[in-house]
């Protein structure tokens, strides 16, 4: 299991700590309920979008 933080697009503040697990769907899914959006996407602190699970690290905030 990896925990990463989850923030409105272009917002520092508010984050949610969530928990990783199975796809990217399922992140997305997540992301939604905890941030009250419609997620369709996920990018890095950089902006750099997240395309594959697999470059999702503990600890990364997106």
């Amino acid at each position: 299991m990896r925990r990463v933080t989850l923030f409105l697009n272009g917002s520092p503040k508010n984050g949610k700590v969530v928990a990783v697990y199975g796809t990217l769907s399922d992140l997305l899914s997540v992301a939604s309920s905890k941030l009250g959006i419609k997620a369709t996407s996920v990018y890095n602190g950089k902006g750099g979008l997240i395309d594959d699970i697999a470059l999702i690290r503990s600890s990364d905030r997106f």
